[in-house]
Parts: structure tokens; sequence; C-alpha cells
């Protein structure tokens, strides 16, 4: 499980397509923990059986399926939202990874999932790709949620934010204090791409750069969301009772054994951000790891390492969209594979294939 805490409590919960489910101020139903919760035990049978034998579709009763998980955590969640005033205990539900590339299908689907799920303290998960961009500002005209996730690059992290704050702006609500919103920002699988290109140039100088290019680049995604959450346009939507777009930390576990297991989650501490940790890295900063504001603490020294990988030829716009396209295909793959162990347990339970 990936679980960020405070005072030893779970602050919420988050789903995704390819990874277990995160807690922090949401929580998250992955396609993967589901998966294996339906292949390896008999809870959802009655419901899966009963849903099937009424005629619904594999992919319809999965959807069914997850409406009552989602509620059913959002009331566990609920004491939390309320005690923060909407600022934890939320609850991640992400739509079809399939809609990718799709930015009606998307609102569409977006629209879907809140009115069904029909909680406060839901956010609806719409990845960062091009064509969704427009989805997420529509969604949140809406006045409804967003996590936005698979984001791995500045530029495109910039167009997220102008996507949250557009939104607000065209919602029309005098009240703006209950649509909220994280960016999930991916970190670790920037060093795995990188590292490999620094290997193939294998000069020395490349070479000591391995294993800091997802740090810079996440200090200085936290610069910009300081300049982009400040100034005339930012205050106007404060006093309609606006929240910041929280910064979230994705993919924060270590690829890479010679790297110090915390190297995703030390330097990333600061106001308004959430991290998502796997077991194994929460363990370890309990462990070993001390809390201190670190994100900002040497963004010269970010923008260094930045500019130094450009001039040795990477290209950060390359390495955005190659992430992009393997996590959207990793998702893709994931829920395909969930949907075959939904028909497996349909024979299995001897119902009618679909």
């Amino acid at each position: 499980m990936i679980c960020t805490r405070r005072n030893g409590r779970v602050l919420g919960t988050t789903t995704s397509a390819d990874q277990s489910p995160i807690s922090f101020l949401l929580f998250p139903l992955a396609s993967g923990i589901f998966q294996k919760a339906i292949s390896s035990s008999n809870a959802y049978n009655d419901q899966f059986r009963e849903l099937v034998q009424s005629g619904n579709s594999i992919e319809d009763a999965y959807w069914e399926l997850v409406v009552k998980d989602i509620q059913d955590a959002c009331k566990l969640f609920e004491q939390i939202y309320d005690e923060t005033d909407g600022g934890d205990g939320y609850v991640s539900v992400e739509v079809s990874p399939k809609l990718a590339d799709d930015t009606e299908g998307t609102i569409e689907a977006a629209k879907w999932l809140h009115k069904v799920v029909d909680r406060p303290n839901v956010y609806i998960k719409i990845p960062a790709t091009a064509p969704c961009i427009p989805s997420i500002q529509q969604v949140i005209s809406h006045g409804i949620s967003v996590n936005v996730t698979l984001i791995f690059s500045l530029a495109r992290y910039e167009a997220v934010i102008d996507a949250y704050l557009d939104g607000l702006e065209a919602s029309g609500l005098n009240d703006l204090s209950r649509v909220t919103s994280v960016a999930s920002f991916f970190v670790s699988r920037v060093d795995t791409l990188i590292d490999k290109l620094l290997e193939k140039i294998g000069t020395p100088e490349a070479l000591d750069l391995r294993g800091k290019a997802a740090v810079a680049q996440a200090a200085l995604a936290y610069k910009l969301y300081q300049k982009k959450f400040s100034g005339p346009r930012w205050e106007a939507l404060v006093k309609k009772g606006a929240k910041k777009q929280r910064l979230l930390w994705a993919s924060t576990s270590v690829k890479n054994p010679a790297y110090p297991d915390t190297l995703y989650v030390a330097p990333l501490i600061g106001p308004d951000t959430v991290s998502t940790m796997p077991d194994q890295a929460l363990q370890a900063f309990v462990d070993h790891g001390a809390v201190s504001r670190t994100i900002d603490s040497n963004v010269s020294e970010a923008e260094g390492i930045y500019s130094a990988l450009e001039k040795l030829g990477i290209d950060w716009s390359y390495v955005g969209s190659q992430l992009e396209i393997e996590g959207v295909d990793a998702f893709k793959k994931s829920f395909d594979s969930l949907l075959d162990t939904l028909q497996e347990k349909a024979n299995s339970l001897k119902l009618v294939s679909l």
C-alpha cells in the first residue's frame, strides 16, 4: 500500500490502473489491487453474480462494483474530510484509461462517475494527456473535484494548472471552496528513463548526473506551483474560496537499488504537497528520514541540473511524451487484464459470458 499519514492516521486514498492503492488525501481503488481481490477471494462473488445475471456486461458490472466500493471508502474517510474542512479525506476513482485520447468521452465519464458516486469527498482521476487537458477544465467548471494523473513534464504541469484555474473561473460559482484538485507529478520514472539516456552518452559528466533529474524537475515544478498560485488572478479566486491545486508526488519508489531508499521522498517535502509512498519507502522514511522543508531549499542547484541535462542533449519534451505513452499504455493493459479476470470469474461461477 502507498500511504501518507498525519499523526498516524491515513488521510485518504486514490485508485489507479497500475498501482496498489495509495492513501494521502484520497483513497484509490486501483485496477491491479481490485484484480487481485477478485481473483483471490470470494468477497465480490454474490454482487458480481447478481450484476451479470441481471444482464450487465463484464465492464458494466465492473463499474457497478467500483462505485459501491468508492462510496464505502468515501464514508470511511468522511470524518477526516469534515474535520479538515475538505482539505483531506478524499477518495479517488479513475475514468476508463481507454478514454485517454477522448476529450468528450472523458468529460462525460467524469460527470457520470461524480453523479453516481454522489459523495463530496470523491476525486475523479483524469490523465494529463493533451486531449484530456480541455476535459479537466470542463470537469472543474462543473464543480467536480479532480485528481490529475500522469504528469511527467513541466510544460504539461503548467497546462494542468491553467486548466484548473480556467475551470474555476468558468464555473460561475460564488463559493469555490468545495471544488478542489491535486496534480499527480510522477518522479522516479523520470530517472529511470533519463539514466538510460545518460548511460548511452557515457561521458563522466553524463554519468555523474544519473539519479538527479527527477528530483531537480520536481523542485522546478514546485517553483512553478508557487508562481502560478500567487498574484492578482489567483487572489481573485481566493476571494471566492478557491483552494490551491496541491502537488502530489507519485512514483516515489526507488527503482535503482544503488540509490538511497528515500531519494524520492526526503527532498520533496514542502507546504501544500502530498507524498504517496509504497510501504517500503514509507517504512524507510519512518526509520531514518527527517521531516523538514526541503523542496525549495536549493532551487538554483535544481535549475543547474536541469540545464546541464539539456546541454548534454536530453530532450525534456521527449522524456515527458515517452513516459506519458508508457504510463497510459500500462494503465490500459492493467484495465484490460482486470476485465479478463472478471470474465474468468464469470466463467468460474458459470455465468453467461458477455
